[in-house]
């Protein structure tokens, strides 16, 4: 819901707060909604950021168009967030933590913008749990590259549209969901970053970031992988 998250007026009391936050995220299945993996990826992007992208006091609102406000003396921030995960892939998730299937199953390759698949279909492929093509060479890079670029192109006509507020700087949180093998993240950020460029993305958002459970990649001038940092914990340098 709508409101602040958080008040700062220090470095080491920001991190006191973001430790203090509420970060879980459900299961699909067990109620998860739009605005747990929100702050579960603001509070990581604040911890991750070096200490010298904020200026203090700061002020952390939940709101819409964009999904948050960052308030600081050296100018505001609308940061708004988007999740990399296929519906199909969303979908299968929740049959699959409501029993179906094998508890260890092939990664399924899945092409950005596919058709919906009927309950049947999911269910059926579920089931068989057959392990298709394999990746060759770069190919998760560049499967990954694809379809980033095609998440945060979605997200571009709705950044510039009637009634999405715009401020000094605006980022874009992309929380990177989507089913892949093991990612060389700076290899596939060489492949992203021209595909940015090419649609325009930074003269919609200022700085780009993509994360998962283990880096964050910000794309702007160039890109800057840094390995995820826990809410309360240190910070660290670019990798």
């Amino acid at each position: 819901m709508p409101g602040i998250i958080l008040r700062a007026n220090t470095p080491a009391e920001l991190k006191s707060r973001l430790a203090g936050l509420d970060i879980d995220v459900p299961a699909r299945s067990e109620g998860r909604r739009n605005h747990h993996a929100e702050r579960y990826c603001i509070a990581h992007l604040l911890a991750t950021l070096p200490i010298e992208r904020l200026s203090f006091p700061l002020a952390l609102t939940h709101s819409d168009k964009p999904d948050f406000l960052l308030a600081m003396p050296d100018g505001d921030v609308g940061i708004e967030h988007t999740e990399a995960v296929p519906e199909n892939v969303a979908r299968a998730e929740f049959l699959r933590e409501k029993g179906l299937g094998p508890d260890v199953y092939f990664t399924p390759h899945v092409v950005p913008g596919e058709s919906r698949k009927t309950a049947a279909e999911l269910r059926s492929e579920i089931e068989a749990n057959a392990p298709g093509t394999g990746w060759v060479g770069d190919s998760p890079q560049r499967q990954w590259a694809t379809a980033m670029a095609h998440c945060i192109k979605e997200k571009l006509p709705k950044a510039t549209a009637d009634g999405f507020v715009r401020y000094p700087a605006n980022w874009l949180i992309v929380y990177d969901n989507w089913p892949l093998p093991a990612v060389n993240y700076a290899k596939a950020a060489s492949y992203l970053a021209p595909l940015l460029a090419d649609m325009n993305a930074f003269s919609v958002f200022n700085a780009i970031f993509i994360h998962d459970d283990s880096k964050m990649c910000e794309f702007g001038e160039s890109p800057i992988i840094r390995v995820l940092v826990k809410p309360g914990t240190e910070g660290n340098a670019a990798l």
